[in-house]
Order: structure tokens, then sequence, then C-alpha cells
């Protein structure tokens, strides 16, 4: 049995909990921190909103909101 939380009429639906703003994994590697090796390099599209996917649906069917809609306005608020 799956876990969660459901609200009416939306469970049955797939919801996308993304980023509002491309990140890759270049990005990711530096905002924690890492060295970034050169795998990562070649193989970022030169398109950064390439693949990404939509929120619109959870946004209407669940009022979803988040706290942080981007992973730099989290890392600017200190978020952890």
């Amino acid at each position: 049995m799956p876990c969660g939380r459901y609200a009416p009429g939306a469970a049955a639906r797939i919801h996308n909990i993304v980023d509002d703003a491309p990140v890759t994994a270049v990005d990711l590697h530096r905002i924690n921190g890492v060295e970034v090796p050169p795998a990562p390099y070649e193989r970022t599209d030169p398109d950064p909103w390439n693949g990404v996917v939509s929120t619109d649906r959870i946004r209407h069917d669940l009022d979803f909101r988040p706290i942080h809609p981007t992973l730099w306005s989290a890392r600017d608020a200190g978020a952890p």
C-alpha cells in the first residue's frame, strides 16, 4: 500500500515535484562543495531546460507551493 498524503480526486494522477529552474549535475556538485569530475561537463546539455518537467498539475490539483521553488532560493535562504 502506498504511503503519503492524498487529495480528493488526485490520488490516481501522477504529479511532478521538481525545481522551478534547471539544475545540472555540475551545479549539484558545486553547491555541495564536491569536486566536479570531467564526465558531467561532457554530458551537460547546452539547453538547461531540456528534460525539465512541469509542476503545473501539482500546483493546480493540490495547490502545492514549495517553500523554496529553486535550489538557488533554498541555498540563499540557508535551507539545509
